[in-house]
């Protein structure tokens, strides 16, 4: 697993077939990306400080 995020600039940042924390290609951008994360402890530590600080931005509307 690469350690570096993608910048934002990246076209890896957006594409829902790499993990915009690491950049490796997923199976696929729903649970491909949840296996990944279960698997790399610091893309879960990523996505965890980053719905964090989105969780009061989506409010009601967030379900995970």
């Amino acid at each position: 697993m690469t350690e570096d995020h993608p910048p934002r600039d990246s076209p890896g940042w957006d594409n829902p077939d790499c993990c915009p924390f690491c950049g490796t290609s997923l199976s696929d951008g729903g649970m491909g990306f949840i296996d990944h994360i279960e698997d790399e402890a610091t893309c879960r530590e990523r996505f965890e400080a980053w719905r964090a600080q989105i969780r009061d931005d989506i409010g009601g509307e967030w379900g995970g």
